[in-house]
């Protein structure tokens, strides 16, 4: 079984059915992971889509132990930044695009964006939490922030 830091702590164990624990060596998320918190979620679903199918055991070996972990974590935390400061993620979402067109790379290059992005939408559908149910995010919300990152495509 794979471990995590200095711990000897399995993956599994990590992110086991009762939601894992961990210690002062994962200070990215504090204390215990609830069994609905999104971290073990993003982890499984999402760092496979944005690797190539890859699995997190399979990425963390090439790229080192704990990358799988710390991609999920940057994941979930750019979700809130794309929240909270929507312009700053358009405008890093356009110097980024920019940076891979300069450097040899094509439009078509590019395209795995929008697949990964598709997919990850398709695995893990938005949905707006409320004390009574869960009810799909409003389209027009997923619209509007899809119009700002595509806008200089068009």
């Amino acid at each position: 079984m794979r471990s995590l830091g200095n711990d000897s702590q399995g993956i599994e164990e990590f992110f086991d059915d009762d939601g894992g624990t961990l210690s002062a060596d994962h200070p990215h998320v504090h204390g215990f992971l609830p069994g609905d918190h999104p971290h073990p979620r993003l982890y499984h679903d999402v760092t496979p889509i944005w690797h190539d199918g890859e699995s997190p055991e399979g990425a963390d070996d090439r790229f080192g132990e704990g990358y799988t972990c710390g991609f999920s974590t940057g994941f979930e935390r750019g979700i809130v930044m794309i929240m909270m400061r929507p312009e700053w993620a358009v405008g890093w979402y356009r110097a980024l695009r920019q940076y891979y067109l300069a450097s040899n790379h094509t439009p078509d290059d590019m395209q795995s964006w929008e697949r990964c992005a598709e997919q990850t939408a398709a695995a893990m559908p938005v949905m707006e939490t409320t004390m009574v149910t869960q009810t799909p995010h409003p389209p027009s919300i997923v619209s509007q922030s899809q119009a700002l990152a595509t806008e200089d495509l068009q």
